[in-house]
């Protein structure tokens, strides 16, 4: 089977109140391992206190599934340093 090509693409710019919150979110989401690395690929990185994340994929479909598992992680990132905070 010939290799497919990562051609779908998309580059999300998610803002924080901070850089060292930007970082700790990049650093979170880094270990997460990518179940099929042929078909899809994932990037952080950070630009003052905004998380960029690139992707990849072969298709739509895989860019919109990967793309959703992302945000949902995001997601509890956001909720878990919102309640961390509260509590302080």
């Amino acid at each position: 089977m010939a290799s497919s090509s990562l051609d779908h693409t998309l580059t999300l710019d998610i803002p924080f109140e901070t850089e060292a919150q930007a970082s700790i979110a990049m650093r979170v989401l880094q270990p997460d391992p990518i179940l099929r690395p042929q078909d899809f690929e994932v990037t952080y990185s950070t630009r003052g206190a905004s998380l960029v994340v690139s992707v990849a994929s072969v298709d739509d479909r895989v860019l919109r599934v990967g793309v959703s598992n992302i945000i949902d992680s995001i997601k509890t990132i956001v909720e878990t340093a919102d309640e961390l905070s509260l509590q302080q």
